[in-house]
């Protein structure tokens, strides 16, 4: 029985020889034996030691054996205990009451010595055996519950990833979540830079931020430059301090951020984890899901930055292109300044009150500014006589004109990808095509009323109908800012969203303010108004 040496059992016995004869041959077979003559102090001992089994007289003094059994189960702490009942009652009866009571096996007296510790050996083993059971299905639902919190968090993390906008955003959620998935006290995510041939380190966990500000390393040098030029993730138990850190542990993982898109290599950076908070290393699964959320990452990182980039280039694009309809006509641009500036002004006031609160963020807001200059790009595909034209236009020429915010459409729209949809460029299509239809459903070219019109066309219709009303034209003077506020005011409900006429009721100063500063010096203004 060597395999059992130290295995605890509590005699419950009143019988101070038959205990000491229990106790003794139970310490001959290799158990570690101790006793209690009544109920309570068996009761004590057991809460106090926890033994491995507990051989129970029933006829005890004070409190029987069946209820100390009982209460011995009823107590998660020794409830596990099993219970091997001795009774000199003959009734079946009273067996039955200490089986029912929780214990596991009984015995009559007088009984043989070598039958009770053949019946000890088979209860011990039996609750060994079960107890090893338990133990093995706690850690099993342990692992189970982590890899479901793991999906869980992978989840979570695709999920906000593939809504996340921004750089930076891209960048907490990559290391938060393979913080809460791994519980690594050290993270560290490098990413290369502009030259190519140095990581840096943007996000850090558990390092001293006076120190994260130094993490500068060559793409040639240290654990980081491996995984960066070998693009295989490495993992161990321990490591020292090296160049790309000054801090050492007992297990890391270093994996690479590699994009399917085009980029130097496809590789774009590396995600330092180490020092567990279990001080284990990182298994094989946590390995997976950590690499799964280092690509998603690194292919959102990508697309971010291609997005950007290709924002930045339609920008300028924009910019250069809602000139073209001014220049066919000698003006000058005073007319798109003071567009642009009046837009963000609107949109501000707007932002402040109202009910588009919520619709008008800063990204809005500047996307709409950016847009604004495309209202009338559609004019490159008038003819010079009606777009030049001296006079008022005739009805013949006027529908003719009218066709501009559909050529404006046309044109935008076959920029436009659907599969990669570029908001700025979205917003452009909705003004040029829309910036003249009426709140009312009188407008053009679709006739269409009250919120079916983009929000970004409303606001550059009351914009750019201020903007013509106290402008000069070649057949007509311009009226003062007082005049526009009155018409302006009187079309509310009517051309006007209701709300924006507050808006600019609230904040017409400031047009009358950027009308001054962007007063055409150069008279030979615009065509006929459209």
């Amino acid at each position: 029985m060597a395999d059992e040496r130290h295995d605890s059992v509590l005699v419950v016995e009143d019988d101070a020889k038959l205990r000491l004869i229990l106790v003794a041959n139970l310490k001959a077979a290799g158990y570690d034996a101790s006793e209690a003559s009544d109920g309570y102090e068996a009761i004590d001992i057991a809460t106090e030691r926890t033994p491995d089994l507990i051989i129970m007289d029933l006829g005890l003094p004070g409190i029987d054996g069946i209820a100390t059994t009982r209460t011995l189960k009823a107590d998660p702490r020794t409830s596990a205990i099993p219970i091997i009942i001795l009774t000199a009652r003959s009734k079946p009866q009273d067996v039955v009451l200490g089986l029912e009571a929780g214990a596991q096996e009984y015995l009559a007296k007088p009984f043989d010595i070598a039958e009770l510790m053949a019946r000890v050996q088979s209860v011990h083993r039996t609750a060994r055996s079960q107890k090893n059971l338990d133990q093995l299905n706690t850690q099993l639902e342990a692992e189970v519950d982590a890899k479901t919190r793991r999906l869980q968090l992978l989840y979570e993390f695709m999920r906000e990833i593939n809504l996340a906008t921004s750089r930076d955003r891209i960048l907490d959620l990559i290391v938060r979540c393979v913080e809460e998935m791994t519980a690594a006290q050290r993270i560290s995510l490098l990413l290369r830079d502009v030259t190519g041939d140095t990581l840096v380190c943007e996000r850090a966990v558990g390092i001293d931020p006076a120190v994260v500000d130094q993490i500068r390393v060559r793409t040639v040098e240290g654990i980081a430059g491996q995984v960066f030029r070998s693009g295989k993730t490495l993992s161990a138990r321990a490591y020292g301090p090296d160049e790309s850190t000054t801090y050492s542990s007992e297990a890391f993982l270093s994996t690479p951020l590699v994009t399917a898109l085009e980029t130097r290599d496809g590789i774009i950076g590396v995600l330092n984890l180490t020092n567990k908070t279990d001080n284990g290393a990182f298994n094989d699964e946590e390995i997976e899901c950590i690499r799964s959320v280092a690509d998603a990452g690194a292919i959102a990182l990508a697309s971010i930055e291609h997005r950007e980039r290709l924002q930045q280039s339609v920008k300028v694009l924009l910019k250069t292109v809602g000139h073209l309809a001014e220049y066919r006509d000698e003006e000058t641009t005073r007319h798109l300044e003071r567009v642009t500036r009046m837009s963000r002004v609107l949109a501000d006031a707007l932002r402040q009150a109202g009910p588009y609160t919520e619709i008008i963020t800063d990204e809005y807001v500047d996307l709409l500014v950016q847009a604004a200059p495309m209202h009338d790009i559609g004019k490159v595909g008038i003819p010079d006589e009606i777009l030049t034209k001296p006079g008022a236009l005739t009805d013949e020429e006027f529908n003719i004109m009218k066709t501009h915010t559909e050529i404006g459409k046309r044109v935008l729209s076959q920029a436009l990808d659907p599969a990669r949809p570029v908001p700025l460029l979205q917003m452009c299509i909705e003004i040029a095509h829309c910036h003249h239809e009426k709140f009312n459903g009188s407008g053009y070219p679709r006739q269409i009323a009250g919120h079916d019109i983009p929000l970004a066309a409303r606001i550059i219709a009351l914009v750019d109908a201020y903007d013509a009303i106290t402008s000069q034209r070649r057949y007509k003077p311009a009226l003062t800012h007082e005049r526009a506020m009155e018409i302006i005011t009187g079309d509310s409900g009517k051309h006007f969203d209701p709300a924006l006429v507050e808006a600019f009721l609230r904040c017409q100063a400031q047009f009358d303010e950027i009308r001054g500063q962007y007063e055409e010096t150069d008279i030979n203004a615009e065509p006929a108004l459209a």
